[in-house]
């Protein structure tokens, strides 16, 4: 499996700062499910309100785990467990217009995991309706996105092998891949064909 093969790269401060934001979110949502734990022993109605509050806490805990992996600090021999992904990916895509299929096995170092989370972050971005994600890891990681339509922009993707300019915040995870696909020394390349857009990562 492509992980900490190549060349160690101190973390620059964007991931210094994912890693932070991450950390110090969870403390106050963690209190947030704290009290509607109390609330429930205490015999307090289960409302509808509870219920929306306790599925938005749910939503942002995993988005935060996600986050985490995808724009936080990754050392050199840390690892994901197998499960732990799965479980990330679960809460983050289960019950949504996306699903992922995660085909890649054993414990992944953490910074091939995060690779494999920005890619999925960006090829989302190329189904609007919805459709599955499909992520295998064969000497490379690759991502395959499939689904009732495709909506490409042209120089968004076209900035992951080329030099543009930064896109906006809600997609700065374009750039995020790039500067970590050159980090690790390594090939991106993208393809678009029988209704999927595909992206691969190979060492160089």
């Amino acid at each position: 499996m492509m992980d900490d093969l190549q060349p160690v790269t101190p973390p620059d401060l964007a991931d210094l700062v994912g890693s932070r934001l991450c950390h110090d979110l969870v403390n106050p949502l963690s209190a947030i499910a704290n009290g509607l734990e109390l609330l429930a022993l205490s015999g307090a109605p289960k409302t509808p309100e509870l219920d929306l509050i306790g599925a938005a806490l749910s939503d942002a805990m995993a988005r935060i785990r996600f986050f985490r992996v995808a724009f936080g600090a990754a050392r050199p021999g840390d690892t994901l467990s197998e499960r732990e992904v799965q479980d990330i990916l679960s809460a983050v895509y289960g019950s949504g217009r996306l699903s992922v299929d995660w085909q890649v096995m054993g414990d992944p170092s953490r910074r091939a995991a995060k690779l494999g989370f920005l890619l999925l972050n960006c090829a989302e971005m190329a189904l609007p309706l919805g459709g599955t994600l499909t992520i295998t890891e064969d000497g490379g990681w690759c991502v395959r996105g499939a689904g009732r339509k495709l909506s490409i922009d042209a120089e968004l993707w076209q900035g992951l092998t080329l030099p543009s300019s930064p896109p906006a915040a809600a997609r700065v995870q374009f750039s995020l891949l790039a500067q970590e696909v050159s980090r690790q020394g390594l090939t991106l390349s993208h393809q678009i064909d029988e209704g999927a857009n595909t992206l691969c990562l190979r060492a160089d």
